[in-house]
């Protein structure tokens, strides 16, 4: 079954609600990079230290409430770029995602965000 940018953005936003590893390892390619700024350092992650990080952080221990907002999608051919804003535990997030289609399915290949103030 092919599956759509919005619901791959969708399982994203559902795996770090809950710090899902398998999913989150399911919407990401092994190889994509997680880059951002977070409380004044740059995080320059692999997806597993990411997994690791989200992980062993309070997230996903308690079912959590989480909120995003898709703001553009621009796509060409397997390619495609998303601006999102994310919420997760009282933080607000401004992201970028990019992902490839492959196989009839998007894959998110590079993550970069920011913490709001």
């Amino acid at each position: 079954m092919a599956e759509t940018i919005t619901q791959t953005v969708n399982d994203y936003v559902q795996a770090m609600a809950y710090a899902d590893a398998g999913l989150l390892r399911e919407v990401f390619d092994p190889r994509a990079s997680i880059v951002g700024n977070y409380e004044g350092a740059t995080e320059w992650l692999s997806l597993e230290d990411f997994i690791h990080h989200i992980r062993s952080s309070d997230q996903g221990l308690q079912e959590q409430q989480s909120e995003f907002e898709i703001l553009g999608i621009d796509k060409t051919d397997d390619t495609a770029s998303v601006k999102l804003t994310t919420r997760f535990g009282g933080s607000g997030f401004s992201e970028y995602l990019s992902l490839l289609e492959r196989d009839r399915n998007w894959t998110i290949v590079h993550k970069l965000y920011c913490l709001n103030a």
